[in-house]
Order: C-alpha cells, then sequence, then structure tokens
C-alpha cells in the first residue's frame, strides 16, 4: 500500500522535507511558529548561524513573536 507522500519547504532554508506516516525529516519549533527541515535543525544545535538569523528575525516580526535571549554563543536558541 503506498502512503500519501506530505511534503513541507523549510522556512529556512527553502529545500522540500517529508513529513508524514513514519518519516520525520522536518522538525515543528513552537517557539519560533517555524517547520524547518533535518539538516537545518541537526546543523545548528548550538544556535541560529548568522546565516539563518535575518529571517528568523524577520520570520518572529512578522508573526509579533518576542526574540529570545541569545545563548551563551551569543546565538538565537535552535528551540
Amino acid at each position: 500500500m503506498n502512503d500519501p507522500k506530505f511534503m513541507f519547504t523549510c522556512q529556512l532554508c527553502s529545500d522540500s522535507y517529508q513529513m508524514g506516516r513514519h518519516i520525520y525529516d522536518g522538525k515543528q519549533i513552537p517557539r519560533y511558529q517555524l517547520g524547518v527541515c533535518k539538516p537545518c535543525y541537526d546543523g545548528n544545535w548550538d544556535g541560529w548561524g548568522s546565516d539563518h538569523e535575518t529571517k528568523l528575525l524577520f520570520h518572529l516580526k512578522e508573526k509579533g513573536l518576542p526574540v529570545p535571549e541569545r545563548n551563551k554563543n551569543g546565538l538565537l536558541p535552535r528551540d
């Protein structure tokens, strides 16, 4: 039986990723109300790198969400 594919676009890098039955190639981040692909999520374990910061700050402003306190690395926290 073929399960339907549910494809999403990473809100940081714009790559596509699949989510659905037994496949979790992305991550929803409630703090940011954001969906990202696993490579973006896993690659920024110590905080969001400067290449994503501009998009994140714009997204937070657009959603009316607060900017979280930076972590010890001076980066926006991943979660």
